[in-house]
């Protein structure tokens, strides 16, 4: 009977490696909007040539600018000048986020993965991170946006390429009342972190991007970076702070966690000034995303 059961979790963990092949690979112009806009320093022209090359992500930002949330009275016809009006630090992070959810658009998914939580999630990590790594010595500090974006989609994954086995561990979560991690382990014989650095891997977007989403449930894991943190433990961390703050991928608990302290050996960090920094950036980005 052992041998069955070891047999079939070999099974599962294989179907689950598998499903990595129902992934999209990014196209070019993907691949260039990610590669240019992970650096903060761009441009609005250069910014809307990139944005142009993607139809449906040029329409998506002309809707929004063209929204009642940015009241406008007459219509926005061009990315340049819809970049203007919304700010292009928040269209830059619009722009990256969308570049992955829309990899998945036309696919079918587990009915309780929300992809407007996930945006939210991987975004308010990404930006709270490169806030971070302007007051502590980051491992790859360029990489800190995407490292953030990147981290949870594993999870995207398991929805779109495994549907009924998603809903079927978040059951077993609400069973158990145990994390959501250990029943993929359970139920998969993996986990969304490891799917993640597959995918990060599979579309070819660096090793520290990689290396932050395969540990970042055990940093300690993470290659040592003498004198700097590394990606792995500055997700862990603020993965947690976004969560206790009600950005999580799943539904808030109906009592709010306390928001865990951003604690880093031998490097301080002033959590309250981070925060309100982040709450004001997020003002203007969060609009964007619901």
């Amino acid at each position: 009977m052992a041998l069955v059961r070891s047999d079939q979790r070999s099974r599962t963990r294989k179907q689950a490696v598998l499903s990595l092949e129902r992934v999209p690979a990014l196209s070019p112009t993907a691949t260039q909007l990610l590669g240019r806009l992970a650096r903060r320093n761009c441009d609005v022209h250069e910014l809307a040539v990139l944005i142009e090359r993607d139809p449906l992500l040029s329409a998506q930002i002309l809707g929004i600018a063209n929204s009642a949330a940015f009241g406008r009275a007459h219509p926005i016809s061009s990315i340049q000048h819809a970049i203007a009006m919304i700010g292009i630090g928040t269209v830059r992070k619009f722009a990256l986020a969308r570049s992955i959810s829309n990899l998945f658009g036309r696919r079918k998914i587990a009915p309780s993965f929300s992809i407007t939580r996930f945006n939210l999630h991987s975004v308010a990590t990404g930006m709270f991170l490169e806030l971070l790594a302007e007051h502590v010595p980051l491992e790859d500090p360029e990489d800190a946006f995407l490292a953030g974006l990147f981290h949870d989609v594993g999870k995207l994954v398991i929805a779109v390429a495994l549907p009924e086995q998603y809903e079927a561990i978040l059951a077993a979560a609400a069973v158990t009342r145990e994390p959501v991690l250990k029943s993929e382990r359970l139920l998969l014989q993996t986990d969304h972190a490891e799917l993640s650095a597959m995918a990060v891997d599979y579309w070819g977007l660096g090793e520290s991007i990689r290396a932050a989403a395969a540990y970042h449930h055990e940093p300690d894991k993470s290659p040592a970076v003498s004198g700097k943190i590394s990606l792995a433990l500055a997700v862990s961390k603020v993965d947690a702070v976004v969560n206790a703050g009600g950005m999580s991928l799943l539904a808030a608990p109906l009592i709010a966690p306390e928001i865990p302290p951003l604690i880093f050996d031998g490097f301080s960090v002033d959590q309250e000034s981070l925060i309100k920094r982040f709450a004001i950036e997020w003002t203007a980005a969060g609009v964007m995303f619901r």
